[in-house]
């Protein structure tokens, strides 16, 4: 069996090829291998490093809720400590302004007693001393004597009672 040139050039160019694909396949396995790998690596990477983000998020976000309802409580407390504080100030000042009016009272009474007393002693006084000059003038020393026995008198059954 004779072939031809082109038989064997064609033979031989399958040859090639088919040496080459042996080799060569190994080899662009083995590249598309290592890049598979490199490419799975970065993926693993990047679905770990979102779930890292994702993570950190939900801590955010947890933070960011548990803030807000403390800050809400914190709020409230103040408010609910505002109006106590408005409270015991309204039941403290009522209860000054009632002290206050009490001792105004007390002083009003005070100086309606004592204002009665020095009208009462002002009187007594008048009426001692216009008894005086009606006695000097009216009454004679007789009379005036016997006047004073029968008070000194009068007086001592009094006390004595």
């Amino acid at each position: 069996m004779y072939l031809d040139e082109t038989a064997w050039v064609a033979i031989a160019f399958i040859l090639f090829i088919i040496l080459v694909w042996k080799k060569g396949s190994q080899a662009i396995t083995s590249l598309l291998d290592n890049r598979s790998l490199l490419i799975k690596n970065e993926l693993d990477q990047a679905k770990s490093l979102k779930e890292e983000a994702l993570e950190e998020l939900r801590q955010s976000l947890q933070t960011q809720k548990n803030i807000s309802e403390e800050a809400d409580k914190t709020l409230k407390e103040a408010k609910e400590n505002a109006k106590r504080i408005i409270e015991e100030a309204k039941i403290k000042s009522s209860e000054i302004i009632k002290r206050k009016e009490d001792q105004a009272e007390q002083k009003i009474l005070a100086l309606e007693n004592d204002a009665i007393n020095n009208i009462k002693k002002i009187t007594g006084n008048i009426i001692v001393e216009s008894s005086k000059i009606y006695i000097n003038d009216k009454i004679d020393k007789e009379e005036n004597s016997n006047l004073i026995t029968k008070s000194s008198s009068e007086i001592k059954s009094i006390s004595i009672n």
